[in-house]
């Protein structure tokens, strides 16, 4: 595929000096990189330049990675897509459903009928939410009845369900149950075992959970917009983390994300390493079930997101690791590629009928910022004209 390396170029340039602070974009084929770029300022205040050494939060595309990490061990029969998370976890089947509040605010619960699988933790169909926009779930964390999800600990896997397994579809915290199932199967941490079978073989030399403070001037600050102006969000980077988010919270860069993504156009090889057999790359990369669609995502924390609904007029489900939109996109990308994104505004997809994938990392909140959707567009939109 041809791409306009000037054009995306100037694009992206417009854009860090009008809507955003920071990019760090990629389009790889599967034997090259075909552009990567670095605009703006990974610190306003220093005005220090974005590089290829800059450091990005990606938030939940750490989803990608973490679902990768689960059909390696799908490969080794450890467990399939229909194992009972009961079975590893016993305390999961005391699990309820919040279906609301009562006249003196109490929760008010009820029995799921159905049991929880791998499949549905990792297609998102689990009935696990995420309070940004969940009402009950965010009430519960308002109460102080559920520990966020932001505060650094696992204390937020006790939330319950919102509906029964299986039945329905809501962006939660499914991957995080993943993540410790990963932990518990392999008695390692998923920082250990993301680096022995993920980040080594691949040369992400840069993607990590834990920075050593040295390096915490490597990462690019976080922005949200104040009129015409910018102001920080801070945000702590652990040196060593007490948990291991396989829903969030990994760091890397542009380079590094475009070296996992790789192996999606080359039939599971990267860096001449087998990491996915074939079979589990295309089971990866096709909806289980488009009768369960992915529904429009309500705000319950603007400060760190907006309304989501990614291509409204177009139908859209989840694969065992990414958003598949069935139909063409408007910007360019065409139906069943597979992609998703991150808090602070990256987004990445994977275009398997022009053979390319593509990033674009930002730092800004929030989510669905309409100056970083802009530049999305823009962005897809100078690939595929």
């Amino acid at each position: 595929m041809l791409i306009d390396r000037d054009k995306i170029s100037a694009n992206l340039k417009t854009a860090s000096e009008q809507d955003v602070p920071a990019i760090s974009a990629s389009i790889i084929s599967k034997d090259e990189i075909l552009f990567n770029g670095h605009y703006g300022f990974s610190d306003l205040d220093k005005k220090a330049l974005v590089n290829d050494n800059s450091l990005f939060r990606i938030a939940s595309m750490t989803k990608a990675i973490t679902s990768a990490c689960i059909y390696q061990l799908i490969e080794k029969d450890i467990f399939s897509l229909d194992t009972y998370l009961k079975e590893f976890f016993p305390e999961i089947s005391d699990k309820k459903i919040i279906n609301g509040f009562d006249k003196e605010g109490a929760p008010v619960f009820s029995e799921p009928e159905f049991d929880i699988t791998i499949g549905h933790l990792i297609t998102h169909t689990s009935g696990f939410a995420y309070e940004i926009w969940n009402e009950n779930i965010s009430k519960l964390v308002e109460s102080g009845d559920l520990q966020t999800a932001f505060a650094g600990n696992d204390e937020f896997l006790k939330a319950p369900l919102v509906f029964n397994p299986g039945t329905s579809w809501e962006y939660g915290i499914g991957i995080d149950w993943l993540g410790v199932l990963i932990e518990k199967v392999t008695e390692c941490s998923l920082q250990d075992y993301m680096k022995t079978h993920i980040f080594d073989p691949l040369n992400m030399t840069n993607t990590s959970y834990d920075l050593p403070s040295s390096e915490h001037s490597r990462v690019v600050k976080a922005y949200s917009r104040n009129g015409d102006d910018y102001q920080e969000m801070p945000f702590e980077i652990p040196e060593k983390s007490s948990f291991y988010s396989g829903g969030g919270n990994l760091i890397s860069n542009a380079r590094d994300y475009s070296n996992f993504l790789k192996i999606f156009l080359n039939k599971g090889m990267g860096n001449g390493k087998n990491i996915l057999s074939e079979d589990s790359v295309n089971f990866m990369l096709e909806s289980l079930d488009r009768n369960i669609k992915m529904t429009k995502m309500s705000t319950q924390a603007p400060i760190l997101s907006n309304d989501v609904d990614f291509f409204p007029t177009n139908e859209k489900s989840w694969s065992p690791g990414f958003m598949i939109n069935h139909d063409d996109v408007v910007s360019g990308r065409p139906a069943k590629s597979a992609g998703w994104a991150g808090l602070f505004n990256s987004f990445f997809w994977i275009d398997r009928k022009n053979e390319i994938a593509a990033l674009i990392l930002m730092q800004m909140l929030p989510f669905s910022e309409e100056g970083c959707f802009d530049t999305l567009q823009a962005f897809e939109a100078s690939i595929y004209s």
